[in-house]
C-alpha cells in the first residue's frame, strides 16, 4: 500500500537526542470540525491510536489506553500540554510529544502534525500508524464508517507495506 497521491510524505528531522516525524495533510473540512475530533474523547478512537479519558480542551493529566492492542487496557499517562483552539493542541504520549497544528487555507483545513520521541528504529512504524490513522480521520470527517487502523488492526490495512517503504525512505535520506 502507497501514500495517496495527494498525502505529503513524513518527514523526518533530529536534533539533539530527539527525533521528530512530520506528517501534513489538506483536508477538505472546516476547522471545527477537524478540532472536535482531534480533541473529542467520543471521536478520538475512531480514527486515533488511543481512547482519552476526557477531551483534549484543557491542560492536565489524561489517561490514554491504547485501540486494538493485543493486551487488554493498555494505558499510558499523558498530559495535556497546550491547547490553543483551534489551532494547537500539544501533549504528551507517554515520553513522546504530539502536536497537532491547524490552519486554513482556501476552504481546507491544514493540518500538521510533529510527533518528537527518541528512538530512531520506531521512525517507520509510526509514519505507518499515522499515515493510516490519518487516513481513518480523512474517512470520518468526510461521514464514512471507517474500520479502526489502529493497533493490531493496522497490518490488516497496509501497515508492514508502509512501515517497509519508510524505512527506505528514511534510511535514503540518511537521517540515522
Amino acid at each position: 500500500m502507497k501514500p495517496l497521491d495527494e498525502e505529503v510524505m513524513p518527514i523526518l528531522n533530529h536534533s539533539d537526542e530527539e527525533w521528530v516525524l512530520i506528517l501534513e495533510r489538506t483536508l477538505k473540512h472546516p476547522i471545527e470540525d477537524v478540532w472536535a475530533a482531534l480533541t473529542q474523547s467520543d471521536q478520538l478512537p475512531a480514527w486515533g491510536p488511543f481512547a482519552t479519558d476526557r477531551d483534549l480542551v484543557s491542560t492536565g493529566p489524561v489517561a490514554l489506553s491504547h485501540v486494538n492492542h493485543a493486551e487488554e487496557n493498555v494505558k499510558r499517562q499523558g498530559e495535556v500540554l497546550t491547547v490553543e483552539a483551534p489551532h494547537l493542541l500539544i501533549f504528551k504520549w507517554g515520553n513522546d510529544i504530539l502536536r497537532w497544528e491547524l490552519s486554513v487555507s482556501d476552504n481546507n483545513t491544514i493540518l500538521i502534525l510533529r510527533h518528537r520521541f527518541t528512538d530512531y528504529q520506531m521512525a517507520p512504524s509510526l509514519a505507518a500508524g499515522w499515515t493510516l490513522c490519518l487516513k481513518g480521520l480523512t474517512g470520518i470527517l468526510e461521514g464514512k464508517q471507517m474500520p479502526s487502523m489502529a493497533g493490531s488492526n493496522a497490518v490488516l490495512y497496509g501497515w508492514q507495506e508502509l512501515h517497509d517503504e519508510y524505512k527506505k525512505l528514511f534510511e535514503s535520506e540518511g537521517d540515522r
